[in-house]
């Protein structure tokens, strides 16, 4: 028969004092996580993505040959950008520089290989923005790289995806804003050998 040993308080008060000295034991009152909020979270910014946010695709024999997705970068969405930015990095970047006060868009394309993918190709692409009945061509067609700076503000951005900064020597607006005297829409066109796709604001 086995004799149950009952360890004395002395021991046991050993023994918490013991466990209770062990740093990885200890939890730190003064410390906490805050988890950032993805784009579709953040309801201020998700609203200001999505106004500012046109894609589609172009499917060719039942096959999709790209996607493309666009976001416009009005004023009212880079304020919105800056703001999550500072919220999620605690400092204040200028962040677009090269596009200024002109109209640009953050342009991500999925294709089936990166030669396609290439919208900075004009043997291969033709970019255009249409405004009031005139195409203009871009001024500045940027592949970006680090996706990791910006997955946390663009949806589309994935590990297959290429993301572009493209400018167009015209003013930036907010497109259809209350403010405007004389509403405008502005188009901008992608097109390449497979087909056109027409994102309009």
């Amino acid at each position: 028969m086995r004799r149950k040993v009952l360890a004395s308080p002395l021991a046991l008060a050993a023994l918490v004092l013991a466990l209770g000295s062990l740093p990885a034991c200890v939890s730190t009152s003064g410390s906490s996580v805050e988890v950032a909020a993805s784009p579709r979270e953040d309801k201020a910014y998700a609203d200001k993505l999505t106004q500012a946010t046109r894609q589609s695709d172009v499917i060719k024999d039942f096959e999709t040959r790209y996607s493309a997705s666009a976001t416009y970068l009005s004023p009212a969405f880079k304020a919105a950008f800056a703001q999550r930015f500072e919220a999620l990095y605690h400092r204040s970047d200028l962040q677009f520089a090269e596009a200024g006060t002109k109209a640009a868009f953050f342009v991500t394309i999925n294709a089936a290989d990166d030669e396609a993918m290439d919208i900075s190709n004009p043997k291969h692409w033709t970019i255009q923005l249409k405004e009031k009945g005139e195409a203009v061509k871009p001024v500045l067609v940027k592949r970006l790289n680090d996706k990791e700076r910006w997955r946390p503000f663009f949806t589309a951005v994935n590990d297959w995806s290429q993301e572009y900064l493209v400018v167009f020597d015209l003013p930036a607006v907010n497109a259809n804003s209350p403010e405007l005297v004389e509403k405008t829409s502005l188009t901008l066109a992608l097109a390449n050998a497979d087909g056109t796709v027409n994102l309009t604001w």
